[in-house]
């Protein structure tokens, strides 16, 4: 059955054109950011194929980054690098990203593209100066006049349900300053005025898809909501967005500790029903499924990350959150740090937190797409029977966790299991 366009917000939930719950479970398909200005993977695989291949492990949506670069580059994309799409030969990226988009949407997913950068590269870091919606060489007009375009380009796509805004808002250096972005307060830095601005222009131009607002500080931080709200002329339309990485907290971050610094960042507007919060990147190395608690730690940050992971896959499944994994990838195309030139992936190489396989063409862990999947269904929401104690709540201004996962004592999945 396919998803009933357009989506809206009730609450803390999206929901269908029906007022159904629709629970985004997606994965980021990278690439068309990066230095080459493709997404990777069309020399290994044909886009319809791997679009069913998503389809077929069960996501419903696809974050698709692109960058500013990527929308203007008129040179065509090397044709080594479209080996297994060899009708696309001569194209630019942009005509490349359509294709994918209507590959995607044709297999039912939603897709949802982000602006990921200005320039082309590898995102992020503090020194990339990326970190705003302008920089030196991209005047705020033209990341404006970029999501217009996008809005008028897809807006007879309804797939194309939802825009991801900016990604992961840090200090960037512009001019001789270095500015730090703030919500509600300092135009210039002002996330909050930038996406409502942005969200009004592109419903101006397609008055369906929703508008996702990433927190500031790597989208690790959506305090400023609460006295700072997105608020659209339309209705219904903003959800927030948060990542989580395991260096995103202190090693072996005890459980109630890492509850109440999600629910203090962001888990108080699903908590309070102000909005949506969809987790926009999570990831960790899946070469190792030690890393997962799947197996015993033996190297490196095995047991860190295996802590991290039952920390946010316990928050995840007890507040039944929307998410989005980084990433789709088997391989990489070559990336670099768009202000340094330093070099953080080649053509070709594997993708550490991928989960596909180097050719492409199926899960490299059934395991971990095992865990994937039992976190897609719906529990919660129009249209699902609630079940008591299972999302965070405020009582008298403190926090408690679901009755269910408080009481595990590793979340789902046992530790030393393969």
């Amino acid at each position: 059955m396919g998803i009933a366009t357009p989506l809206s917000t009730s609450g803390r939930f999206i929901v269908d054109a029906n007022g159904r719950r629709v629970k985004l479970a997606g994965v980021n398909w990278i690439g068309a950011h990066m230095d080459d200005a493709v997404v990777a993977g069309l020399d290994r695989v044909h886009r319809d194929a791997l679009a069913e291949t998503i389809a077929g492990l069960g996501f419903n949506c696809v974050r698709f980054p692109f960058s500013l670069r990527m929308m203007q580059q008129t040179t065509p994309v090397p044709d080594p690098l479209l080996a297994a799409n060899t009708d696309l030969y001569g194209s630019t990226p942009m005509r490349v990203y359509d294709a994918c988009v209507a590959a995607l949407t044709a297999a039912g997913l939603i897709v949802i593209p982000n602006c990921h950068l200005l320039d082309a590269g590898w995102c992020c870091s503090d020194d990339d100066n990326n970190g705003l919606w302008y920089n030196d060489r991209w005047p705020a007009e033209s990341f404006m006049t970029a999501w217009q375009d996008m809005a008028t380009r897809y807006a007879t796509q309804p797939l194309v349900a939802a825009m991801d805004i900016k990604n992961e808002p840090r200090p960037a250096r512009v001019g001789w300053r270095t500015l730090i972005p703030t919500w509600g307060h300092r135009k210039r830095t002002d996330f909050a005025a930038m996406y409502t601005a942005v969200g009004n222009l592109i419903h101006g131009a397609s008055p369906d898809p929703l508008i996702l607002c990433d927190g500031l500080g790597y989208a690790a931080n959506l305090t400023g909501v609460a006295a700072h709200p997105v608020r659209l002329g339309q209705d219904g339309k903003v959800v927030y967005g948060r990542h989580d990485y395991p260096w995103f907290h202190p090693g072996h971050q005890p459980r109630q500790a890492f509850v109440n610094e999600l629910t203090t960042e962001a888990g108080y507007i699903l908590a309070d029903e102000i909005a949506p919060v969809w987790l926009g990147e999570f990831s960790t190395d899946t070469r190792s499924l030690a890393n997962f608690g799947l197996a015993p730690p033996s190297q490196g940050n095995e047991a860190r990350n295996a802590a991290w992971w039952d920390n946010i896959h316990g928050w995840l499944t007890a507040n039944d959150v929307d998410w989005c994994w980084w990433g789709l990838n088997g391989t990489h195309v070559r990336g670099t740090n768009p202000a340094t030139g330093r070099l953080a992936f080649g053509r070709g190489n594997r993708a550490t937190d991928g989960l596909l396989t180097e050719d492409w063409r199926g899960a490299a862990s059934p395991a971990i797409m095992e865990i994937l999947q039992s976190m897609m269904p719906a529990r919660l929401g129009p249209g699902y029977a609630p079940e008591r104690g299972l999302a965070v709540r405020r009582l008298g201004g403190t926090q408690r966790r679901s009755s269910a996962w408080a009481h595990a004592s590793h979340g789902a999945y046992p530790r030393g299991g393969a």
